[in-house]
This record gives C-alpha cells, structure tokens and sequence, in this order.
C-alpha cells in the first residue's frame, strides 16, 4: 500500500532579516567590513572531539598542502540540510521523525517491552545514501535490561514502557488530533533506520520503521502526516507487512520513494562492501549505529555551493559509530576507515603513564606525532593558500568622510527607527547614507587609520611553528587539576607535565616564557625544567593516582591500544562543585572517559559515561 503523490504549492514562512540591535558604543569601524587575516596561532598539539556535533557545513580550508587530520569525534559531518521551503516538511522532519524515530532523544527510547525485533533497516536503503542511523530497541537481552537499569536512574526517564514517552514527545511536537497510542504504539516495532539520500539534485530523509499491524501503522500515518501540516508530495510512505518505508523532503517524495525502493531492491545499502566493513568492526549488540560515507559527503558539498576537495583533504572512507550499554554505563566507539592514515599514531603507554597522574577531577594527555614538523609544513600550506600571502593585501584608505558628533548621534537616533521599520523614505535614505560613512571612515573623535597591525609576517609565522615544532615532537604532554567554585579549576591543584623527545626542556621553557612575556603574562613560580621534563605542580594536587580509581582502570582497559589523545572528567565532583549547572539528573552521573588512537592506520576512540552505583 502506498500514499498517492498529490503536490500542492505549500506556502513558507515570510522570509526578512534577522534583527540586529544597535551596538551600546561605537566599534571599530576600521576592520567591520574588510578585516585583514588574522595573526596565526600555532596549532593545539590535540584536539578534543565532542560526541556529538550539530550538523552544519563542512569546515573551509584551502587546497594546498595536507590539511590538519582531527579526530573524527572532533567533528562528526553530515550531510547539508535540504533548501529552506514550506513549513509543512520541515514539521514533518522536526516532529514525525522524532517521535517514531527516536533518535533525537539520545537513546532515551530505546526499549520496548513486548514488540518483535523487525528486519534489517539497511536492506531497504539505497547503496548510495551518504548518512545512515540505525536504532535497535531490543538488540539483545544483554543489552535491554542494562539500558532500562540506567535511565533509571534519572529521575525524569521513569517511563513503564516507550507509550508514555511517546504520548510526551507527541504533545510537545505541537501535533494536535494524535492519539500515540493508536496512531503509533499500536503498531511501530523496535529495529528503525533513517539515512541522508540524494535524489534528482534534492536531498531526502529516507526512514525505515519496524511494523507490527501494517493496517494500524497506514493509519497512524495517514493521522500524522495530515496532523503535521505535511503534503502527500513532502511526506510519502508505503507500508510493507513488517516495515514502513518513509521519505521526507521538500518535494518530489513521491518520486524519491520509488527511486528509493527501486535502487535498494537492486543495491541495498546492507549489501554494500563499504557499509558491511565498517559495520562488522562494531562488536556486539549496539542500541544505536551511525554510518557515514565521507565521500558521499564531499559530493553533497559540491551540491550545495562548497569545496569537494577541501573536505575530501579532511576526511575520506567509511566512519562508524556505535552505542551501546555496559556494566556501568553507556559506550560509544567509533572508528575512520580513512584512504589516508590518521597522523595521531599514539603510544601504548600513553593510558598508563596517564594512570600516574594525581586523582585529580579532571586531567588529560597526548602523544605528539614524531613527524610533527612535517604536519606542520602542510598545515602552513593550508594556512597560506586559505589566507593567502602577506602581499596579497593592501592597506585601504577611507573613501568618504568621518561622521561629526552630531552627525554619529543623529545615526544612532535613526538606528532605532530602522531596525523598528518606522523610517519615512527620507530617514532612511539619510540613515543609510550615515551608516556607509560610519563604517568606512568612522567617527572624527574615533576615525579610521591606516596603522592596523596585520601581525607577524608569514617567515616570522614559519620561524616560530618550527622552533615549537621541533621541541614538541614526540612529546607526551599531561594536564591535571581539581574543580574550584570559585575560580573554575583550583591553580594550586594544578600538575602540568611536558616529557620531551630530547633534553631539551629549557629551550621549550625559554619560549614559552618569551611568548607570555610578550602578552605581559610570566610561567607561574614553581616551574621546573630538567633535562627533557618541563614540569609544574601545585601545592595542593590530589592525593593517590587515577590508576587507583576503578572508574579510570575500567576506562583504561577499553581504550585503543595505540591511544593519542584522551580525557578525564570527574562529573560527581563537578556536580559537588557547580551544583548549579546539575541541578536536574546531575545525581546520576559520575564521570566520562574518551580516548582517541589509530588501528592499522585509521583512527579509532571510545568514550564512556560511566553512572553512579
């Protein structure tokens, strides 16, 4: 049974510019509009991935040179949003995929009690979908009464069974005239699927959702799609006896839907040598799978106006994720089957020398590339070529006059008026003569110069990222310290270590000071350089080792065996210390682990939230 394709013209929302308040004193006008490239800071030695990332457009480098690997936690892409259009389809991604995906809940609802398990979601995706999230509610009997033991633990997750979260997200979807437990419960199952698919130059949401009672399940769509405010054409679905196949867009899903179940009947996306390597690197029973084809990706930038080749520089291959429940907590590893090896080879020592660090709340370590310099040279590559040259810009002069004081609180005045739209064409055409003025030449009390800083030159830039480079090479750095109330972290719990390559540790100090010197900042007393340790340690670190802490050893037994980069967070002290950024469910949490290393040449994490008992 499928929908039929009926397309009407949905009208959008009124479109405008975003309102902007007056600034409450003038700017500097000289570098609003044509700022000149900023002075280049020299690279972190790691970067800290976040598990999760809002989707947006791919970061802009230049083309030349090898660009900066980060770790694929860093920055999870996905693919663009579809082009801004009506209101209907864009309720009917944000409240209908919600609800019987749900996936936006972050495994909250991922449970239920009496359904069967439903078929593969990835047999009935196309092969060439670019983003793939799998949602198993019921993936073994290991893992449910884990997961339901967990979100037990919060307060606010109590549910006896998925109806009455249902029943919930429905009521703040706004989608009035839903019953959810006849136009969902009574027949959604427990294995869905949702994947970014392109179409025809359009992109599409393309979901899967286990079914019970294919009568029910047409039904409750029928219901949720009218309650949305969707078009037959914005929203088609066709009901199989164990599954409904859904795709959702701005237009053509009709067509989609075809082109969808066509395209997977030949070439699934289970069938796919691509999907079926990363897939089978997860072990065990995972409550959630996200799969995404890098290069899929780079083409859908290409789509959408961006650079393919900027971030075919940055990530290529096959990334896979998984989450799943584990004794004392969740667990998501993730893996980069990238065309290129990930430059953070890491040290099988790493987690153990980390081990040795004070007990602190909060600590973290990394492994420098041995080949940091010559990352770096392709890094200054990128550098130049996004920014371009030292003489690739020139010092532009003011081409109109300087507002008076009269004239700039006249400006301001009129301001007011525009942003509000009471302006007479008069005003407003004086308003924006003004604002022209203002921000090309300023003010006569506070002009535009010609002096601007434009920092250091691009040989000074290449001096110093060697000099740092060659020292930080092959270093093992180390951070620790406990929360503070007041202050953030307590600086006299502070341990911070830097284990060189060479004996080099005072040349590394010497920089240091002479970078902080030139901010009018000095290192802190107590610093100590000693062949090749560089080293500081407060006056008040913890007492014990992180290794003595059984949540840390636990971590540490899953981390990957070459690790790079990893992190520490005590969140239990953390909720003690700010007790109001935990004011609700901050009980439950007790601290989160990640590590990030490489295997065979791909980079590879895990992070861990582990639970109070």
């Amino acid at each position: 049974m499928s929908s039929d394709a009926n397309p009407q013209q949905y009208p959008g929302p009124p479109g405008g510019p975003a309102y902007q308040p007056a600034a409450a004193q003038q700017p500097p006008p000289p570098h609003y509009q044509q700022s000149p490239p900023p002075a280049y800071q020299p690279a972190p030695p790691q970067q800290q991935p976040v598990p999760y990332v809002e989707p947006g457009a791919p970061y802009q480098q230049g083309a030349g040179g090898q660009p900066p690997y980060l770790p694929p936690g860093a920055y999870v892409p996905v693919p663009p949003p579809p082009p801004r259009g009506g209101r209907g389809a864009k309720v009917a991604v944000a409240a209908i995929l919600s609800v019987v995906l749900l996936a936006a809940v972050g495994a909250v609802v991922l449970f239920k009690f009496v359904l069967n398990q439903g078929p593969d979601p990835a047999e009935s995706f196309p092969a060439s979908a670019s983003m793939y999230v799998e949602i198993n509610l019921d993936p073994s009997f290991d893992q449910t009464p884990k997961l339901l033991e967990h979100l037990s633990k919060f307060d606010d997750l109590e549910y006896d069974s998925t109806d009455d979260l249902l029943t919930d997200l429905l009521e703040e979807s706004g989608l009035e005239g839903v019953d959810a437990e006849e136009d969902l419960t009574s027949w959604i199952g427990n294995r869905h699927g949702l994947a970014m698919w392109e179409y025809d130059g359009r992109q599409y949401a393309v979901v899967s959702l286990a079914s019970t009672d294919a009568g029910a399940a047409e039904d409750g769509l029928a219901d949720l799609r009218a309650a949305a405010g969707a078009q037959e054409d914005q929203m088609a679905y066709t009901v199989e006896d164990d599954h409904v196949l859904m795709v959702v867009g701005e237009e053509g899903a009709a067509d989609a839907l075809d082109a969808a179940q066509s395209e997977a009947g030949t070439e699934p996306l289970s069938a796919s040598a691509d999907y079926e390597e990363a897939r089978s690197w997860l072990d065990g029973d995972q409550l959630a799978v996200y799969w995404v084809d890098m290069d899929a990706v780079a083409d859908l930038a290409e789509l959408t106006g961006g650079s393919a080749d900027m971030f075919s520089e940055l990530y290529s291959g096959q990334f896979i994720a998984g989450f799943s429940a584990f004794d004392r907590g969740f667990e998501l590893t993730y893996r980069l089957f990238g065309d290129q090896d990930d430059p953070w080879t890491g040290s099988e020592d790493l987690l153990a020398g980390m081990g040795e660090l004070p007990a602190a709340d909060v600590a973290a370590t990394a492994h420098i590339p041995e080949n940091l310099g010559e990352l770096a040279e392709e890094w200054m590559g990128t550098y130049e070529e996004f920014y371009g040259g030292e003489d690739d810009y020139a010092e532009a002069e003011p081409a109109l006059e300087p507002l008076t004081d009269a004239e700039y609180a006249e400006y301001l005045e009129l301001e007011t008026g525009y942003y509000a739209g009471t302006l007479s064409a008069e005003d407003e055409a004086r308003y924006l003569e003004l604002d022209s003025r203002y921000w090309s030449a300023g003010t006569v009390e506070d002009p535009w110069t010609d002096d601007y800083d434009h920092g250091p030159s691009t040989e000074e830039i290449e001096a110093a990222v060697t000099e740092f480079t060659d020292l930080l090479a092959g270093a093992d750095l180390s951070i620790a310290g406990d929360f503070d109330a007041d202050q953030g972290v307590n600086p006299e719990s502070m341990l911070l270590s830097a284990h060189l390559a060479e004996d080099r540790a005072a040349d590394l100090q010497a920089l240091v000071e002479e970078w902080m010197a030139e901010d009018g900042g000095a290192l802190p007393e107590g610093v100590t350089a000693e062949g090749a340790e560089l080293s500081y340690t407060g006056g008040e670190t913890a007492s014990g080792t992180l290794s003595e802490d059984d949540r840390f050893s636990d971590f540490a037994s899953a981390a990957p065996d070459q690790a790079a980069v990893a992190v520490w967070v005590d969140l239990a002290a953390a909720a003690e210390a700010f007790p109001d950024e935990f004011d609700e469910g901050g009980e439950a949490l007790s601290a989160f682990a990640w590590a990030h290393g490489s295997d065979d040449g791909d980079g590879t994490g895990v992070m861990r939230l582990y639970l109070t008992d």
